[in-house]
């Protein structure tokens, strides 16, 4: 399964009276997004080092060309 970011969430849609699931996987954010999270003092290790894990991914296959310092 792909990595998640965040929860997952269901949203209602109050016109069709139908539930759909949202979820929130590391490989939609943008890059911007990425290391706003990896910088914020308030992330847990564990969400930091899939974030890390992500932006590698990303240099690996020539999408970003981040460097970690």
């Amino acid at each position: 399964m792909p990595v998640k970011f965040g929860k997952t969430s269901t949203n209602y849609n109050r016109a069709t009276g139908k539930t759909t699931l949202v979820h929130d996987y590391m490989k939609c954010k943008s890059n911007a997004e990425l290391i706003e999270a990896y910088n914020k003092d308030g992330t847990k290790p564990k969400l930091r080092q899939k974030v890390k894990n992500e932006i590698v991914r990303r240099n690996k296959k020539g999408l970003s060309n981040i460097v970690f310092k």
